[in-house]
């Protein structure tokens, strides 16, 4: 005599238990849409900057930028690099470690703070006038071409022809240098 409500009630909550889970798939799967949307999205917005110090504009996207953003860090970074004298090196440098990537951080921080020691010492001052930017978007290398001279205790030396390579990536809409070196003469 109560079987049939009880039977009644089984198929209820079966039919509710399946409703239940109908909506947990739909409600996953739109939560695994906005998700796919939302990295799509990030990976494909684009930022437009025109400060002032740019004579044209740049684009970033995720982990690619435009030449002109790369060669306005180069000439950056080059400039708080390459151009110093004794009582600006160190301060220079601190900036310009700003610039580095977290894994290249120690070394950067290393021969840059060794070459402040050297500069003091000797009392150094360097200009650097970049001739030549090369980009390499593929292999994330930027060669760096141009005339330096040197003061080193009030003796000038001759413009000498230096190159440097720098390692960069782009990540998260910014600029980091992962390795800054003397190219080497071939």
């Amino acid at each position: 005599m109560k079987l049939d409500i009880f039977l009644n009630k089984s198929a209820n909550l079966t039919a509710e238990n399946r409703l239940l889970k109908l909506f947990m798939l739909v409600i996953g799967s739109l939560v695994l849409i906005n998700t796919v949307s939302l990295y799509l999205i990030s990976k494909n917005s684009r930022t437009i900057l025109v400060p002032p110090s740019l004579s044209a504009k740049v684009e970033i996207a995720g982990d690619r930028a435009s030449d002109a953003y790369i060669r306005e860090f180069t000439r950056y970074a080059a400039g708080l690099v390459l151009n110093y004298t004794p009582a600006t090196a160190r301060a220079q440098f601190e900036e310009a470690l700003t610039l580095y990537a977290p894994e290249s951080y120690p070394e950067g921080r290393a021969m840059l703070y060794d070459l402040a020691e050297t500069i003091e010492q000797t009392n150094t001052t360097n200009a650097f006038f970049i001739q030549k930017i090369e980009i390499d978007d593929k292999g994330s290398i930027i060669e760096l071409a141009g005339l330096t001279r040197q003061f080193i205790r009030d003796k000038q030396t001759e413009f000498k022809g230096a190159s440097y390579l720098i390692r960069y990536r782009i990540e998260n809409a910014r600029f980091m240098i992962t390795e800054f070196l003397l190219k080497p003469k071939d």
